[in-house]
């Protein structure tokens, strides 16, 4: 891996992102403290002016220039100085050669520009200065220079550098070494990915334990791999499912025709073999369209046709569907009275999934048994519909086999049927991602099923 990948990342690129984020955080946080420091130094500056110039305001004259000569000839950094201007602008004492340009007497402290005599030459400073007229007429400038705020101003921006520069290294180093990773473990997806693609379909993608968003993807993605190899086993035994149960009905047929051609010597006879042979085929067109069936809701965007279904009016018009074949056989279908539930789905297909149970639960049940059907609403689990029947019902060990097409329990092996109606019933709620499940419970076999609730009930 080159490193020049990593910095193509997104992780990267939002790490200097970041990082100029956090670099103008730095300079705004900079700004602000020298805003507020500089403006207190500013506000301690002024009011010592201000002390200063009243207290030589209440000097004699002679006083004044004696305090304005010696008073601040003992500051040895020279941040301080004061003078005495004649009324037409000549100095008369002090260390300022120039009245300071710009310089209004109104008693307030003004920023200006003032020449300091200095070992070789005037020296251009700028200052803090109060200026104010004395009674004879005169000019007295009291000032400090603003040499502290420039200190001031330079350890903040070094402060700011050596603070800035370390972090934004730290950071790019960072989001670096998570760059690196990130390529490292894309690249032990992608390792996987091509032993999938090479065949070994039990492959899974790898998930650490941080349950980040490559985690969350590639648990995903394992899902839908799980689903894939699934669906590729159930590829691989539908052919010889398919040539098992297609082949004894076209065997038979192939077989009473050619006996027909053979041994029929009337018209009836001949006619009667036909018949047979028919119902084989109709048999194989039935186990046909069963399976294009499977397929088509399997593959197709049925859930454009979802909407409100009534589910104790499904099972109420099933119940009266399937009454006439039960009472033939000395069966009862009995229904729960309950309020109306609804959930969003096919009304069709759930129609279609609840007449295979039903069927299934009159044609597995003795003579004089019972079929139980009912629905309510869960409060955690939300709709449920539970289809039971006194029958001898289905293995523990065979309850997932039955969902698989053309396989059939020990019970119906001798039955008329092809095997798929619990397939068809598999992949119908499959599409509207309701949960099977079967159970034996006071002497009856019960299946239910989870629906997935509506916004509320009806």
């Amino acid at each position: 891996m080159k490193l020049n990948e990593a910095f193509r990342t997104g992780t990267f690129r939002a790490t200097v992102v970041g990082s100029l984020f956090f670099a103008a955080a730095m300079l705004l946080l900079y700004g602000f403290l020298f805003w507020q420091t500089a403006g207190y130094e500013r506000a301690r500056i002024n009011a010592f002016l201000i002390s200063e110039s009243k207290a030589l305001l209440q000097e004699s004259p002679s006083q004044q220039l004696h305090d304005v000569e010696t008073r601040f000839a003992g500051d040895l950094h020279r941040l301080t100085f004061a003078a005495i201007f004649s009324a037409d602008g000549r100095v008369e004492g002090g260390d300022i050669s120039a009245y300071p340009p710009g310089l209004v007497l109104d008693g307030a402290v003004h920023s200006v520009i003032v020449m300091r005599p200095g070992p070789h030459g005037p020296i251009r400073e700028r200052a803090r200065a109060l200026g104010s007229r004395l009674p004879d007429g005169r000019l007295l400038i009291v000032g400090r220079t603003e040499a502290d705020l420039a200190k001031l101003r330079a350890i903040l921006s070094r402060g700011f550098v050596l603070g800035l520069a370390p972090g934004i290294a730290l950071a790019l180093l960072a989001g670096t070494l998570a760059s690196v990773r990130m390529l490292a473990r894309i690249a032990t997806l992608n390792q996987t990915i091509a032993r999938i693609m090479a065949g070994e379909i039990d492959a899974r993608l790898p998930v650490n334990r941080s349950r980040d968003a490559v985690d969350r993807l590639a648990l995903s993605v394992n899902r839908m791999l799980d689903r894939i190899e699934q669906l590729i086993h159930e590829v691989q035994g539908v052919g010889d499912d398919i040539a098992h149960d297609l082949r004894t009905p076209l065997a038979r047929a192939r077989s009473r025709l050619e006996g027909g051609r053979l041994r029929a010597l009337t018209r009836e006879e001949l006619g009667q073999v036909v018949d047979r042979a028919i119902a084989d085929l109709d048999q194989t067109f039935t186990t046909i369209t069963a399976l294009l069936r499977i397929r088509h809701i399997e593959t197709s965007e049925r859930r454009t046709n979802f909407g409100d279904v009534n589910l104790t009016a499904l099972l109420k018009e099933a119940q009266d569907l399937y009454q006439p074949v039960a009472e033939l056989r000395g069966q009862t279908i009995d229904m729960r009275d309950g309020p109306a539930v609804t959930v969003v789905g096919d009304r069709d297909l759930l129609f279609e999934a609840v007449a295979n149970l039903i069927d299934n639960a009159v044609k597995f049940s003795p003579e004089g048994g019972k079929v139980m059907i009912s629905v309510h609403e869960d409060g955690k689990l939300g709709p449920i519909m539970r289809i039971a029947d006194s029958g001898s019902g289905i293995k523990l060990a065979e309850r997932d086999a039955v969902l698989r097409r053309f396989y059939r329990a020990d019970p119906s092996r001798h039955a008329a049927g092809t095997g798929l109606g619990l397939s068809l019933v598999a992949a119908i709620l499959r599409l509207h991602d309701f949960q099977l499940t079967m159970a034996d419970a006071d002497s009856m076999f019960t299946i239910e099923i989870r629906c997935r609730p509506t916004a509320g009930t009806a």
